[in-house]
């Protein structure tokens, strides 16, 4: 792991006011472009001549010569670790506009540090101490890959907190995006117990 960077959850929620967001269309066979939401994101950046577009249920990049791509495919930044948390977060706002059986991430259900301490003075946390920290963090791998990786606590159902693995491409924001259950509030203490390593 090198090049570690730990964010708090406010890293990942867009830091430039859009004036309106895409409609979202469910109709058949209507075009919907949506790269203006890369404009909230101020280290992301569509490549030139490319665009997103939900279509069908679909959220794909199409070039001007209607070539098409994995969405993220289209996305350029500074790549610094910050433009990576932003294009985290980014391909669960784009992802919103489609009809995939992935369950969106809300930036409210982010966890950090502070914020597990907030919940757990008015009682919402159910989990105990915590003994590694659960800030947001950007690293690369072994093979060099950018990583980033968060953590959501989600109250419906039973209490769970999903970890969440997003690894970049070695050039551009390509992804691959896998989560898991973490800990549920069902067992004893999990965070001492079973997920120390990781």
């Amino acid at each position: 792991m090198k090049g570690k960077v730990q964010f708090t959850r406010d890293a990942f929620r867009p830091n430039v006011s859009l004036k309106e967001r895409p409609p979202y269309v469910e109709e058949k066979y209507v075009m919907c472009e949506i790269g203006v939401l890369l404009e909230q994101f101020s280290q992301l950046r569509l490549k030139s001549g490319w665009t997103i577009i939900s279509r069908d249920g679909r959220v794909f990049a199409q070039s001007q010569k209607g070539q098409q791509c994995p969405f993220m495919e289209a996305v350029i930044g500074d790549e610094s670790p910050f433009s990576y948390v932003q294009a985290a977060i980014l391909y669960h706002y784009l992802l919103e506009y489609s009809q995939s059986d992935h369950q969106t991430v809300d930036p409210d259900t982010i966890l950090d540090d502070p914020w597990i301490q907030k919940l757990d003075l008015f009682g919402y946390w159910t989990f105990g101490k915590v003994e590694r920290s659960l800030n947001p963090m950007f690293f690369y791998d072994s093979l060099l890959h950018p990583v980033v990786i968060f953590f959501t606590h989600h109250t419906e159902g039973v209490e769970h907190v999903v970890k969440h693995i997003q690894r970049f491409d070695h050039l551009g924001y390509g992804m691959r995006y896998h989560q898991r259950t973490w800990a549920t509030s069902n067992r004893e203490n999990p965070f001492m117990r079973d997920h120390r390593s990781g």
